[in-house]
């Protein structure tokens, strides 16, 4: 069967989704985005004051000190436990860039995180996100997210609707590694008996996403909503969303069943 007419950008995402049979997914800021706004407030609480559009900026700086290797780590509460290190050092550097000094990150994580652990602060889902999901495994792909998490993705993902449009969840703090090493991708691989060379993942930083994907064989694009890392990484393809990339996904799928 032919291919139908498409514009230049669909024959992009077309040529990145060839031949794929799996999509991996990040999980935040690639199918749930940070909510600014809850965490600006969540910092104010804790005595620091920061504008949704400030903290949005400085996420993008934390992306970009990640590929750099630039983050330190920060001594706070539960900064011994795996699944919470990074995510410590992630919301520690937005707070050092938008105001806090080094000696206050400690007491603010503590703080926020137990908000954190009561309402996940990535929990903005994209408009349109679950039927695309939905559209690309009724093509026959598989769907799974494969994200460094805190041990509760599965239930994030419930509460905001998705669970039901994905076929695995790997959440790190679960299967004991995080990316970017390759066997958190290996074990969605093993998992539905897909090779490398079929699957596809999605996710927002390069550091993790990109080098993780690429040390386990796997193409990779970077979903960059907000244009944080705007001239950076040009090798490397940018999507505009999941959804984009799944609804091509299930179009290609129907248009050429044989690949």
């Amino acid at each position: 069967m032919s291919v139908p007419h498409i514009d230049q950008g669909q024959a992009a995402l077309f040529a990145l989704v060839e031949r794929v049979d799996l999509l991996c997914l990040d999980a935040g800021n690639t199918v749930v985005f940070l909510d600014h706004a809850r965490l600006a407030a969540a910092f104010g609480r804790a005595g620091l004051r920061a504008t949704p559009a400030a903290l949005n900026e400085a996420e993008g700086l934390t992306k970009i000190a990640i590929d750099r290797g630039d983050l330190e780590g920060v001594a706070w509460e539960v900064a011994g436990v795996a699944s919470a290190r990074s995510w410590g050092r992630y919301v520690g550097s937005m707070a050092r860039l938008v105001g806090l000094a080094a000696p206050r990150v400690p007491a603010l994580l503590d703080s926020v995180w137990a908000e954190h652990r009561a309402r996940n602060f990535w929990d903005l889902v994209p408009e349109g996100l679950a039927p695309a999901l939905e559209q690309a495994r009724g093509a026959g792909a598989r769907v799974a997210i494969v994200s460094n998490s805190e041990g509760q993705l599965d239930r994030l993902l419930t509460d905001v609707g998705l669970r039901g449009s994905i076929d695995l969840v790997v959440d790190s703090a679960l299967v004991g590694f995080e990316k970017p090493d390759p066997r958190i991708f290996r074990f969605a691989l093993d998992h539905f008996g897909v090779p490398a060379e079929r699957a596809l993942h999605l996710g927002d930083i390069y550091g993790t996403d990109v080098l993780g994907a690429r040390a386990a064989g796997i193409r990779c694009a970077l979903v960059d909503l907000h244009g944080h890392l705007a001239g950076h990484h040009p090798d490397v393809p940018r999507v505009t969303s999941a959804a984009a990339v799944a609804t091509a996904l299930a179009a290609h799928r129907e248009a050429t069943p044989s690949g």
